[in-house]
């Protein structure tokens, strides 16, 4: 059931543009920089992690975020950010035009409440608990932890013994 999770999440990460990765330390992490913008008087970038660790004894799912924020120099603007909150789950939209002085326009927009919805609604899909942590280790194996090396069907996303040739669910040839 774990890999199954694993690859709903994985899916609709694909299908929103998130980028992850597959590391030995978590499930799943996502660990990429939403924004690089430089200007004439400064600049600015926004750094996103979150570790995603499914505990299949607990039949709970594990998710580390973080945002880091830096940006240096003279900028004006308008930005909005709005938050909502489901449970102890935080939903954020970043919205901001930033002028530099040389009056060029820097506008972005960033959903980061759809990364923890996604794996929120894979739990409930399968009936598993839900756990933002505030630690990031909470979200990662214990150390020593080797993870087992698994495949997934490159077309659906389905979860594959190692010796598979062909996907049982959409019947995809594995190379």
């Amino acid at each position: 059931m774990k890999q199954d999770i694993i690859a709903v999440i994985k899916k609709s990460f694909t299908e929103n543009g998130v980028p992850f990765q597959e590391k030995n330390k978590t499930d799943i992490s996502i660990e990429t920089r939403l924004l690089d913008a430089s200007w004439s008087s400064g600049n600015k970038k926004i750094n996103y992690e979150a570790f995603i660790l499914l505990d299949e004894d607990q039949k709970t799912i594990y998710m580390f975020e973080k945002t880091l924020e830096v940006s240096q120099g003279f900028s004006f603007g308008s930005s909005s950010t709005s938050f909502s909150q489901t449970g102890t789950t935080l939903f954020r939209k970043i919205k901001s035009t930033q002028y530099g002085v040389d009056g060029k326009a820097y506008e972005y927009v960033f959903d980061l409440g759809a990364i923890p919805k996604a794996v929120k609604n894979a739990a409930a899909q399968y009936n598993w608990k839900f756990k933002t942590v505030l630690s990031s280790k909470k979200a990662m194996y214990p150390e020593g932890y080797v993870a087992p090396q698994l495949k997934f069907c490159g077309n659906c996303g389905n979860s594959l013994k190692s010796d598979a040739k062909f996907c049982g669910k959409c019947g995809n040839s594995i190379s």
